[in-house]
């Protein structure tokens, strides 16, 4: 798998250029064929691109700014209402529904022209059709300013009776995960030869789409511009201090350890978010959950209740990451698995694990009081 990381972005609603690709394998999916989706990707070392496609991992990635140079370069009649299209997805979430949609109409503009035949591919810089198993999957939003997750969020009653530990929370838990642990679609989850036990935990994942502050439940599906997956990877043995405020965000940030995409799908192609199916895989293998919970139906607090709960608590910005919890962390991991997370309609995240230290370093030792 080949590893990328999260470049900086530009935010000037200019067309950049899209260069050479790097190979990778693509993600089998369970999603409708026609689904819209709105990714970050890059092609070569020169930076990030906005990018769509359709369906379930199989169709060409259009780079959309070159795709705009190229519909202005043919004289394309749907030019002529295009809103400006900022050129990374956290500008584009701000910016609001209408450039948004307007991304869809670049996308099948172009693909129509390729279709009838009238197309001529400029390559090189302005490449306008990328191969989906040539480009580098990046996150979906480069540079959320929150990541948050929740904990002991699903109901998890056995076959007995016996209701889960958290069934009967009067509050959803929740903690932070450091943004500099997102990583995307095809990369390796490092443990840096830093531990060697933990899970995986796949996640249904909300991404806001707009200023939220003390939104009702009622209208928090106003405030949301769609949804990914995300890969909550946790340690059971990382080495840290033991003070209660430290939580598990510790070992749950570390680089590589927030795998998310490969796609951002738009809220209006998950008409029920809280009835989506929610897989695992090791090496191609279904992780049976084993209480049977694993569909966001199970969630104590709805999605529309999480957003209504985060926002009373703290300002939600476009573009912030919300990821709803897993329905139980059992899916145990070991250095050379591949895992993948299914979700709904949302298609396949898939990583694999590796250790690489950071060269030249060795791991710090407890502190020895005097």
């Amino acid at each position: 798998m080949n590893r990328c990381g999260i470049a900086s972005v530009a935010l000037a609603c200019v067309a950049l250029s899209s260069l050479t690709t790097i190979p990778i394998e693509s993600a089998a999916q369970t999603s409708d064929s026609d689904t819209f989706r709105l990714l970050t990707f890059q092609a070569d070392e020169r930076g990030p691109r906005l990018g769509a496609t359709r369906g379930e991992g199989g169709s060409d990635i259009v780079d959309i700014h070159n795709a705009i140079g190229y519909l202005y370069a043919v004289d394309s009649p749907e030019i002529a209402s295009l809103p400006p299209i900022p050129i990374d997805m956290r500008s584009l979430i701000e910016a609001g529904d209408r450039p948004i949609q307007a991304t869809k109409t670049i996308h099948d503009a172009v693909v129509a022209l390729r279709d009838r035949g009238r197309f001529e591919e400029p390559g090189a810089e302005r490449r306008v059709f990328h191969p989906p198993t040539a480009v580098n999957y990046l996150p979906p939003v480069l540079n959320p300013s929150k990541v948050m997750s929740l904990a002991g969020a699903y109901q998890r009653r056995a076959s007995d009776g016996t209701p889960g530990a958290y069934d009967d929370a009067e509050y959803l838990s929740f903690f932070f995960k450091s943004p500099a642990s997102l990583t995307g679609h095809g990369t390796d989850i490092n443990l840096w030869g830093l531990l060697t036990t933990g899970v995986y935990e796949p996640e249904f994942t909300i991404v806001i789409g707009r200023e939220a502050r003390a939104v009702s439940a009622a209208d928090a599906l106003d405030y949301v511009v769609g949804y990914t997956m995300l890969n909550d990877v946790s340690s059971r043995d990382l080495p840290q201090g033991r003070h209660g405020t430290q939580g598990g965000s510790m070992s749950k940030s570390l680089d590589t350890f927030t795998p998310i995409g490969p796609y951002l799908t738009l809220k209006e192609d998950v008409p029920n978010p809280n009835a989506a199916e929610v897989a695992g895989y090791i090496d191609g293998e279904l992780h049976d959950w084993p209480v049977p919970n694993g569909n966001t139906s199970f969630l104590t607090f709805s999605v529309e209740q999480t957003i209504e709960y985060l926002s009373e608590r703290m300002t939600l910005l476009p573009g912030d990451i919300i990821a709803t919890g897993v329905p139980q962390p059992t899916m145990v991991f070991a250095e050379g698995q591949t895992v993948e997370v299914v979700i709904g309609n949302l298609g396949t995240l898939r990583n694999r694990v590796v250790s690489v230290p950071v060269p030249g370093h060795e791991p710090l030792g407890p502190r020895r009081a005097d």
